[in-house]
Parts: structure tokens; C-alpha cells; sequence
């Protein structure tokens, strides 16, 4: 019977149990992500927080530790105003590329940005046009409180936030 609890037996299960709370507390991350937008983090032009939204660019849990997203500024924006997306990968392993998305009130999505190479440690900056923001590409379209989502290559969603355009 001791056989049978080896200290290998026991880190296994301990992992194996780890892992499910993950995946749990994945899946519970990614419910909130789905619903709809409310409030955003204001930054000004250059990148400064003025009002912090704790349920904006946060990370998820299969992604802490290796992947930070910083709050999109300025945020608002206007409609003639790229936001600036600055992704920092903080591990020592790369991420498997990058997609960002938004959702559309009939729930189609389009992608705004993809890179599907590995990003490496370090810094990746890129810009959306909010003209973007819209199904139909006019700016009354974008006008408005827009959920944006950050997925790697695989699929996994890493963050998501919501930007005001006005």
C-alpha cells in the first residue's frame, strides 16, 4: 500500500489537480471577457493611467507571469486617433504569436491585428485605427464603448479591454 503513494504518485496528482483549477479559473476568466463592455481605463496620450478599470488588460490565468498588456492608450480615442497596443512579454519563453479581435453587436468578430509569429521576450508595439471599431467602417459605428481581445496563435485568450471612442 505505501508503494502506491510514492512521492512521484503524490506530485502528480498534485499537478493534475493544479491543472484543473487552472483551466477552471480559465474559463472563468474568459465568461467575464464575453460580457458585454462597462467602464475602461482612461490614459492620456502618452500612455499615462489617469482612471484604472480593474477588469481591463488583465491577464489570464494561463498566461501570468509570462505576458503583460498595457493599458491602450489614449483611451478615449477619437475617431481619427490610432490606439497604441504595447504587449510585453515578461517570461523567458516566447508567446505563439498574437491576435487581437473585436465583436460586433451580432456577435461576428473581426480581427484587428495578427501576428502569428513567436514574439520573443521583450516589447511588441502596434496601432488599431478605431475606424476599426466598426462593423461598417464609418465613424458613428465606432463612436461608443468597444470590447477588444487579445488571443495567441493557438487560441487561448491572453487579455481583454475595453476602449471608448467618441
Amino acid at each position: 500500500m505505501s508503494k502506491f503513494f510514492t512521492p512521484f504518485s503524490v506530485l502528480l496528482m498534485l499537478l493534475l489537480f493544479g491543472s484543473c483549477t487552472r483551466n477552471d479559473d480559465q474559463r472563468e476568466f474568459e465568461q467575464q471577457a464575453y460580457g458585454l463592455p462597462s467602464g475602461f481605463t482612461e490614459t492620456t496620450n502618452q500612455g499615462q493611467v489617469v482612471e484604472a478599470d480593474p477588469d481591463d488588460w488583465r491577464t489570464s490565468p494561463l498566461f501570468q507571469g509570462l505576458i503583460e498588456i498595457v493599458p491602450v492608450y489614449p483611451n478615449p480615442a477619437t475617431t481619427s486617433q490610432a490606439v497604441q497596443f504595447e504587449v510585453e512579454v515578461t517570461g523567458v519563453q516566447s508567446v505563439t504569436g498574437l491576435e487581437v479581435m473585436t465583436r460586433f453587436p451580432d456577435n461576428t468578430f473581426r480581427s484587428l491585428y495578427q501576428d502569428f509569429g513567436a514574439l520573443d521576450p521583450g516589447l511588441t508595439t502596434f496601432q488599431i485605427n478605431p475606424l476599426e471599431f466598426a462593423q461598417f467602417g464609418n465613424p458613428e459605428g465606432a463612436r461608443g464603448l468597444n470590447r477588444v481581445f487579445v488571443f495567441d496563435a493557438r487560441g487561448q485568450m491572453i487579455s481583454y479591454g475595453d476602449i471608448m471612442v467618441e
